[in-house]
């Protein structure tokens, strides 16, 4: 297991990423630093697969990254007052939810493991595409807030019927 990859190396791009997006005001900046990350996001997995580099490191770090990353944004723009603490809520659900079922998963040394799925995939996409729209029409979030809490429920349960049927046998992968 190699720790040290450019697929990880992309993947931590975003934690420094998430203090740039804190530390600046500038609209125009923090656009840009979203699209850094969320280029970064598709570059990572993207290069891991083509060079043959996926890892158990990487498993963790990319989600990791994205959480780091997405959590900021929201958290700072909800502090900013372009975001309700429900909409909010309803963004970080599944995050919440995933990172709950990990920490139960190691806490109780469960033979699975958190794969990227579809549906998580598409929260994800979703949450960079709340984060632009409150940086350029903050004002027209919130059918977006509901597409997002609908996508996340969805992965909560995708990811739920994939762990039981992992804790059953039927598949290693969550």
């Amino acid at each position: 297991m190699q720790l040290v990859s450019w697929p990880n190396a992309i993947s931590l791009l975003r934690v420094p990423l998430a203090a740039l997006f804190l530390a600046t005001d500038d609209v125009g900046a923090r656009a840009a630093i979203l699209t850094v990350a969320a280029f970064s996001d598709f570059a990572d997995g993207w290069l891991a697969r083509r060079l043959g580099r996926t890892s158990r490191v990487g498993e963790i770090l990319d989600p990791l990254a994205d959480k780091a990353f997405l959590v900021t944004a929201l958290v700072t723009l909800a502090l900013g007052g372009l975001l309700k603490t429900w909409e909010l809520l309803v963004l970080l659900a599944r995050d919440v939810f995933t990172v709950a079922a990990f920490l139960t998963a190691l806490l109780f040394r469960l033979p699975v493991r958190f794969r990227a799925r579809l549906g998580g995939k598409i929260v994800t996409g979703i949450q960079i595409v709340v984060v632009l729209a409150l940086l350029l029409r903050p004002a027209r979030v919130g059918p977006l807030v509901a597409v997002a809490g609908a996508a996340g429920l969805f992965a909560v349960v995708d990811y739920t019927r994939a762990g039981l049927r992992a804790l059953r046998g039927e598949a290693r992968n969550v």
